[in-house]
């Protein structure tokens, strides 16, 4: 899923607004992440920072918290993927899930984020979702982007993230 985007819709509600915010980091990061090599899964930027493989396995984790949130769970902090191609699938697969979710219940003023951190239940509204995980994807897909162009492996010239469209 993502590799491009479908047609937006007619209408401006919360739901649409989401659905094509998710549709968007949903194409940038099928982007950022299409025909990385292990140099650029690799590549860390400084000895304390995290490596392009890293920053997928967070935002994979990411993904995870936003679709336990919409499916009523609490999320845990554990990790079950490995692996580049499980990460980058989990990830995708996640949003797409997600996407699909708000076209069939489209109500979600009553999701709410429950973390299990150490023990303790923590209890946030949606709005976390929206300055937490969501803007920390897109966050962490720009510097996948960035690290794979510093090791001469940018995307491809082609995408067009305005129009979710690849271009000839």
């Amino acid at each position: 899923p993502f590799s491009s985007i479908g047609p937006y819709s007619d209408s401006f509600t919360s739901t649409t607004v989401l659905s094509r915010m998710i549709e968007g980091i949903g194409f940038r990061f099928y982007w950022a992440t299409e025909g990385l090599r292990q140099i650029d899964l690799d590549y860390k930027p400084c000895d304390d920072g995290r490596s392009c493989y890293e920053n997928i396995e967070h935002i994979s984790m990411l993904t995870d918290a936003i679709s336990d949130a919409f499916a009523g769970r609490i999320y845990d902090f554990s990790n079950t993927r490995s692996g580049f191609e499980d990460y980058r699938q989990g990830t995708l697969n996640n949003l797409y899930a997600i996407f699909k979710t708000l076209e069939s219940n489209p109500d979600f003023s009553k999701i709410s984020v429950r973390l299990n951190y150490n023990g303790e239940e923590i209890v946030t509204p949606f709005w976390n979702l929206i300055n937490g995980p969501f803007s920390d994807i897109i966050y962490h897909t720009g510097q996948v982007v960035a690290y794979r162009r510093i090791t001469d492996n940018p995307i491809n010239q082609g995408v067009n993230v305005f129009v979710g469209q690849v271009m000839s």
